[in-house]
């Protein structure tokens, strides 16, 4: 995991020796000298200070550092110890541990229970999480009505206060997370496990390789004329140019779970197993802000039409959102998802026979354009 040397980081702040946080936390000591090659990796991507800063936090933890971001402020406030605005090695080592396998439940429940009392008020109120809800929603690729959020916080508080008093005290929330374990999924990196011998995701330490999310799974450099992509698609000839090398940086790119092969086989227009440089410019075009929006709404209905029957069924709406959550790290439980979808159907399957035609599917979006906001993206606008 790279050299660890003692003497360089004595006099960094918040330097602490790996026996003493391997003696408070679930790491060994050869683990927290792993953690440290992180922690430097870390906070010298933007401050070489050796602390990290929330910028740095959030550009490595959640590939952001251009907005705010409520879930990541709150995540760094946690961490953040001291609340001197960075974060120091102990205060790493030590707020990372929770999320260690072997951590204690009750410290988990304790650190998500504050990662939700938004006020620090020692009570979680339905107005916070709604506002996490949504700050988790605006990380992820799912889009929910204002009406359907509304219900999740609803059923959640009516879940969870069981004193009927309007907010969810500690007890409740330890109750709550009881009978509801999948709320805890989050809170455990399996990769904590064993740092000595597992590379670090690579979420942590390659941001730029998760570039538009990886859509791309394998390509094939095949270099086509821009003359002739720019003339097919909403892209002028530069950024046609410019595209290629963003190609290029992501061809070696592995990538594989439900939503992201499906969008691979969307992409893979001549169905070769590959994504050739002409596939990827004229399926990328249907993200330009200029592309029209029939092409938009056909592009979505077709990565919905899972068994590509010419419908949407709702098995078909439950696994995509399956894979959304899942990519997302978000969870959302079982009877939650199933009312998503059966209000989803309710509102476009006109004609009630189970399953959304094309017609349906233009009709829903029309009323529900918030279904089309990934559908562009918005740097595609000026690539150069």
């Amino acid at each position: 995991m790279g050299c660890f040397c003692l003497k360089k980081v004595r006099n960094k702040s918040g330097y602490k020796d790996p026996t003493i946080l391997a003696s408070e936390t679930p790491f060994t000591v050869n683990e927290v000298k792993a953690l440290y090659d992180l922690f430097k990796r870390v906070s010298s991507s933007i401050i070489d200070d050796g602390l990290i800063h929330k910028e740095e936090f959030q550009h490595a933890v959640f590939r952001n550092s251009s907005k705010q971001n409520l879930f990541a402020d709150r995540v760094f406030d946690l961490f953040d110890v001291k609340h001197n605005g960075v974060i120091e090695f102990g205060e790493f080592v030590r707020s990372l541990s929770v999320f260690h396998p072997n951590a204690p439940i009750a410290d988990k429940i304790a650190f998500l229970f504050r990662l939700y009392d938004l006020r620090q008020t020692g009570y979680i109120e339905g107005e916070e999480l709604k506002e996490m809800l949504l700050a988790l929603l605006g990380e992820s690729d799912l889009l929910l009505s204002n009406d359907m959020v509304e219900m999740i916080v609803e059923k959640a508080m009516v879940e969870a206060d069981s004193k009927g008093d309007g907010k969810i005290d500690e007890e409740e929330w330890r109750e709550f997370v009881k009978n509801n374990p999948s709320v805890l999924k989050n809170m455990t990196l399996p990769y904590l496990k064993d740092l000595t011998s597992l590379a670090f995701p690579s979420f942590v330490l390659n941001n730029e390789a998760e570039i538009m999310g990886c859509v791309c799974m394998k390509y094939r450099v095949k270099y086509e004329d821009p003359t002739i992509l720019a003339a097919e698609t909403c892209f002028n000839e530069t950024e046609v140019k410019a595209l290629y090398e963003l190609f290029r940086q992501l061809s070696s790119s592995v990538v594989d779970d439900g939503y992201i092969s499906k969008m691979f086989r969307l992409f893979d227009a001549n169905n070769d197993g590959f994504i050739g440089f002409g596939e990827f410019v004229r399926s990328l075009s249907i993200f330009h802000p200029d592309a029209p929006r029939s092409d938009k709404v056909a592009f979505a209905f077709q990565l919905y039409d899972i068994w590509q029957t010419g419908f949407i069924e709702p098995e078909e709406v439950k696994e995509m959102i399956l894979a959304l959550l899942n990519e997302s790290n978000m969870v959302l439980s079982d009877d939650v998802i199933d009312v998503i979808v059966s209000k989803t159907f309710k509102d476009a399957d006109s004609n009630k026979d189970g399953k959304i035609d094309m017609k349906e599917w233009d009709e829903f979006v029309a009323r529900n354009p918030i279904l089309m906001k990934n559908m562009t993206i918005p740097h595609l606008m000026d690539l150069t």
